[in-house]
């Protein structure tokens, strides 16, 4: 998904980037880096896609691992 497609998702979820960012322990700034492809964290991919009900691998289909290469 494209980083505006993943602020859509959050914001239609009820929640906000600072809520995400409070339980997966880090900065919103952070939090946005990960959401525009900046930096890769692992762990704030998954409170993401964990937020908006989706699969990390829809979010972010690099992160698949069954993905051919």
């Amino acid at each position: 998904m494209k980083p505006l497609e993943i602020k859509i998702e959050i914001l239609k979820s009820g929640i906000n980037q600072n809520q995400i960012a409070k339980k997966a322990g880090v900065t919103p700034t952070l939090v946005s880096q990960v959401i525009y492809g900046i930096r890769p964290a692992r762990h704030v991919r998954q409170a993401i896609a964990e937020a908006i009900g989706k699969p990390v691998e829809e979010l972010w289909p690099e992160e698949n691992p069954n993905k051919a290469a």
